[in-house]
């Protein structure tokens, strides 16, 4: 042990050592079945059992199903996308005066991703995050501080000490290779994270909660020389072991989630956002969180004994602060401590940024939980002098801590569709069977290196729902917009309703009520196919619907396009884009990175005149009837009318009204037959036609007055 580290515990000890005192505490215990399955061949002690993880706790965070782990990826190359409309007629200015009956229509968009599509195989980044707990196989037994673990002080290993870091650094070449031959058409990438440290009351305050070891994603060819030179060289000191690493460190909880925080964030990592990101986490502790606690004081830490504040680990994980952010105090695992639903690394692993614009839109998770004492409640490790507490060899207590740490692996492999694998005994209550066997580590300094079914356990990390199914993701737009055309308008009574169905069921994410947009002068609707960023994907058999009602509020009165459209029936049919819009479907396929849109097809409608509003719709009004010729007048007042100075003219007195009847008689004559030439024959005498007042031809010609 270092002297920082002895003198650190020596004074913990001074203050809370108190001769005879008796330590009292309480325990809350969740027992689970013990099967009689028959466990294989043990080195190290051991009985016949079976451990089942609980139920899985997905509080606080959107699942994205998980589909079987491939990395060749089925797409299609466009979504398929109908429009309809009901009635087919509708009346103007919602009225229901004409023969539709009725002055409002509902249209259906639809986008279906059909089962047709082309293969595509993306990169894929993965990054390591190993744990060094004791138990994990890098104990140092020169720190000269067995605890009470009943191995410690006579093999110069713990009980049941796994030698899971051993195998990965010797076999890391091998590891890399075998997941790049399991995925032939992925381009594979490898980084690599370590840590171990809680800094709490149940560690001596040594060692690293984060420490980055590759930072660059390289190849699998030479990922091997690469662990070797950094992670065994600088963190292990060029040896197999832990310099320091012993019973005053914390061996039943870790900094597990300040580990992953900050490798989904990428800190110190080169993430790239056209790979699909996974994270492979080894180790055999749970992290601090309310659902996974684990009670110390039946274990072989020095904690076992010189506890504080109690029996139980801390249950926070404190606020970190990485080169580019501070991780939230108390983030959770699976589910948010603060209210806050982002606030858990199963959220970040969907949300972050890191994850939600690498090519499979979220960060996959595997969790791969070692056989070691930890994770067996049937270990030597466990002391039995702390049985009447609970403890020892299956005991109790001892039950529940084992219970937690793989209940922790299950839960966040499930939570982003990663796999889970551990103890061949032990399954995950969604049926990932463990399929680890226990292999001996040997001595401290010489390991083992040889784990076959651990090798296995890498060579078979899953990808993640990746793009095995995927058909289009969500860009910066709404992936769909519809745009009305002309003076087909939204109703106001718009009783909008949408729905998204997945393998059969609802998703529970969709998003059911329309963004109502306002540009280019007009009013339209934009719809995701997930409210939740990290899940609006559409795979292969997802079917999306949206209905809404419509109006038109004026001409022409005619057959007329209901949507702004560009294909080449929308533009036969009359329709086209309104200053660049037009009803569409935008997204990025799964085959590449460019954003599609994709033009709905054309819906067209009969808008009708209401007949109360027409003209034209009944026949003309008939001409007026001309006024008999007989028109009753008032006497005639006599006018006395000269002609010429020493002539008298032959001619009774004559009527100014009776002319103007006559005149009025005519005009309506004129009217009803338009033909000027009988109107004015009406009034005239036979022969040849001159002027009543040429006085040359008065005596002899017949004339009429130059009236007409």
């Amino acid at each position: 042990m270092s002297s920082d580290g002895r003198e650190m515990k020596a004074r913990w000890r001074s203050n809370v050592a108190v001769p005879g005192l008796v330590v009292a505490f309480a325990v809350v215990v969740s027992v689970v079945a013990v099967l009689g399955a028959a466990a294989p061949p043990r080195a190290l002690g051991g009985s016949s059992r079976q451990v089942t993880a609980g139920p899985l706790v997905h509080t606080g965070v959107q699942l994205l199903e998980a589909p079987s782990v491939s990395s060749l990826a089925t797409t299609s190359s466009s979504l398929q996308l109908g429009i309809t409309e009901s009635p087919t007629a509708i009346c103007a200015n919602e009225d229901t005066a004409c023969a539709a009956g009725t002055g409002t229509a509902r249209v259906t968009l639809t986008a279906d991703a059909g089962g047709s599509g082309s293969l595509s195989w993306p990169a894929v980044q993965v990054a390591f995050v190993i744990e060094t707990t004791d138990y994990d196989g890098v104990y140092d037994p020169n720190a000269g501080d067995p605890g009470s673990d009943p191995c410690a002080g006579t093999t110069q290993l713990v009980c049941e000490e796994s030698n899971g870091v051993q195998f990965f650094v010797a076999n890391a070449q091998s590891i890399a290779s075998a997941i790049q031959a399991a995925n032939p058409h992925s381009d594979v990438s490898f980084a690599m994270v370590d840590y171990f440290a809680t800094l709490d009351d149940f560690d001596d305050g040594d060692g690293a909660e984060y420490h980055v070891d590759i930072p660059q994603f390289i190849p699998a060819a030479d990922f091997g020389t690469a662990v070797k030179e950094t992670f065994q060289a600088t963190t292990l000191g060029g040896n197999w072991y832990y310099g320091d690493s012993d019973m005053s460190d914390n061996q039943l909880h870790s900094s597990s989630i300040t580990a992953l925080f900050g490798t989904i964030v990428g800190s110190g990592l080169d993430w790239a956002n056209n790979t699909h990101h996974v994270i492979v986490w080894m180790g055999s502790t749970a992290p601090r969180d309310p659902a996974y606690t684990e009670n110390y004081c039946v274990s072989a830490s020095d904690y076992a004994t010189y506890s504080y504040g109690g029996c139980i680990a801390p249950t926070c994980e404190p606020s970190y602060r990485f080169t580019e952010i501070s991780s939230p105090n108390c983030e959770g695992w699976i589910h948010s401590q603060d209210g806050n639903s982002s606030h858990s690394i199963a959220a970040l692993a969907h949300q972050a940024t890191q994850c939600s614009e690498s090519i499979g839109g979220d960060c996959t998770i595997d969790t791969i939980d070692l056989w070691t004492t930890p994770t067996d409640p049937y270990s030597k490790g466990w002391p039995t002098s702390f049985t009447p507490k609970g403890g020892g060899p299956g005991g109790t207590v001892v039950v529940n801590d084992v219970e937690h740490v793989l209940q922790a692996g299950c839960d966040l492999a499930t939570a982003t569709g990663g796999t889970w694998n551990g103890p061949a005994w032990a399954s995950c209550s969604n049926g990932q069977q463990g399929s680890l066997q226990y292999m001996p580590h040997g001595p401290y300094n010489a390991p083992l290196t040889a784990n076959p079914t651990l090798f296995n356990a890498f060579r078979q990390i899953g990808f993640g729902p990746v793009l095995e199914t995927q058909v289009a993701s969500g860009g910066v737009k709404p992936i769909f917009q519809f745009i009305p055309f002309g003076n087909i308008q939204l109703a106001p009574n718009l009783q909008a309703t949408a729905a998204c169905t997945r393998n059969g069921e609802a998703l529970p994410s969709c998003q059911t009520t329309p963004t109502t947009i306002h540009a280019a002068g007009t009013t339209f609707l934009g719809w995701n196919w997930s409210l939740n960023k990290s899940q609006n994907v559409m795979y292969i058999g997802d079917a999306w619907t949206a209905s809404f009602n419509i109006i038109a509020t004026g001409p022409p009165y005619a057959i007329v396009p209901v949507d702004a459209c560009t294909t080449t029936t929308c533009k036969s049919g009359g329709s086209g884009a309104i200053l660049g819009l037009y009803t569409w479907a935008n997204y990025v396929p799964a085959s590449n990175n460019s954003i599609v849109t994709l033009s709905f097809p054309l819906a067209s409608i009969h808008v009708e005149i209401a007949v109360a509003e027409g003209i034209g719709n009944t026949a003309p009004p008939p001409p007026p009837t001309p006024p008999p010729f007989a028109i009753p007048t008032a006497p005639p007042v006599p006018v006395v009318q000269q002609v010429g100075v020493g002539q008298s003219v032959g001619i009774a007195n004559f009527s100014l009204q009776a002319i103007a009847a006559g005149l009025l008689s005519a005009g309506f004559m004129r009217v009803g037959i338009k033909v000027r030439p009988i109107a004015m024959r009406v009034a005239a005498h036979t022969g040849r036609q001159t002027s009543k007042f040429d006085a040359e031809q008065m005596k002899s010609q017949a004339h009429v007055g130059r009236f007409e």
